[in-house]
């Protein structure tokens, strides 16, 4: 009798476990040989599942990033526009205003440039963990490195306003045009963007969203755009308000109009390429979901119990561990003074 309750408690236990669950017991002895197949697929499901998981992630970086190019870009169409405004124009209360204006567009685009998610920095490239932008202040290495090439340029400093005011707008060096061409252009489109602003990688983050494919997921804060709206930026505070005459200044505000046109190419650029990363993600999320489906559906099948079975099960192991229990308490009762 013993016996015979305690294997019904045990089968009770299990057919209970299988009732809550949907689930067999224990899947080895119930499919045997089967077992191995959903095992694979088990490990196949929790694949794909982390893949939507990282997917995730990659998703966020995107979004975030296309935020920060978003407001880079409008701080760019700001500045065209105030250049636009003064273009043709002497008038040093206009032309302040400007610098102001530009002024914050370029703290704007710095800011959004060192925009981090998740404790990565997103435009530094591969090197996520060094901020990509260096501000540009009166100490920093990019006005240190201005000050130099303009009095190498010129022969004079830029606070030297007796001299900078017989700066020629065209023409032969030394010209406030050819200055800008032949010598602050390649600052930033060179090399030197590297050493004075940037400390971000060419190599933009990758991940993976399939088993094959790999899409980007950020920019480098060393592409066209940026560096083109940093140059622009710089160009406007530094050289519009030196006391050159009429004619360098409109020069300058020019230069200054084209690469911020260059600049705003190259951000909406950024933004399109990212834009396509972030529809490849999405179709990769919705293959991979309806992959885990599949075989979501596949292993239920194999391994799933009948409901109604085990519930029919749980009952009847019940009405016999009760009756096992009600025999046994009747036997226990029983006794030979009852009978002599």
């Amino acid at each position: 009798m013993r016996l015979t309750i305690r294997q019904a408690q045990n089968e009770l236990l299990k057919s209970q476990q299988e009732v809550s669950t949907g689930f067999y017991a224990d899947i080895g002895a119930e499919l045997g040989s089967k077992t191995s197949t959903v095992v694979d697929l088990n490990r196949e499901s929790l694949r794909l599942n982390s893949m939507i998981s990282n997917n995730s992630i990659a998703t966020q970086r995107l979004s975030a990033s296309q935020e920060a190019l978003k407001q880079i870009a409008t701080a760019a169409e700001d500045m065209n526009n105030a250049l636009i405004t003064i273009s043709g124009s002497s008038n040093s209360d206009t032309i302040e205003t400007t610098v102001m204006t530009v002024k914050n567009s370029l703290s704007t685009m710095t800011s959004m440039a060192n925009q981090s998610a998740n404790g990565e920095f997103l435009f530094a490239g591969i090197n996520t963990d060094v901020q990509p932008l260096a501000e540009y202040t009166e100490t920093s290495a990019a006005k240190t490195a201005f000050d130099t090439a303009f009095t190498a340029y010129f022969g004079f400093a830029p606070t030297d306003t007796a001299n900078t005011a017989t700066i020629a707008a065209s023409g032969a060096a030394p010209s406030m045009e050819d200055f800008i061409t032949s010598t602050l252009e390649p600052m930033f489109t060179g090399p030197d963007w590297n050493t004075n602003w940037s400390s971000a990688t060419d190599e933009a983050m990758t991940s993976r969203i399939t088993q094959s494919e790999t899409v980007q997921t950020s920019a480098s804060a060393n592409e066209d755009g940026f560096r083109y709206f940093a140059l622009a930026a710089v160009l406007t505070t530094e050289l519009m308000s030196i006391g050159a005459p009429a004619n360098a200044v409109t020069a300058a505000i020019n230069k200054a109009i084209d690469y911020t046109g260059r600049a705003i190419t190259g951000i909406n650029s950024t933004r399109s390429e990212l834009g396509l990363s972030q529809n490849r993600v999405e179709k990769a999320d919705a293959s991979l979901k309806v992959q885990v489906d599949i075989i979501e559906t596949s292993l239920s099948s194999k391994i799933e119990v009948d409901a109604y079975e085990a519930s029919t099960r749980v009952n009847s192991l019940l009405s016999m561990v009760e009756a096992s229990y009600t025999l046994t308490s009747k036997i226990q009762a029983l006794s030979l003074v009852n009978y002599l």
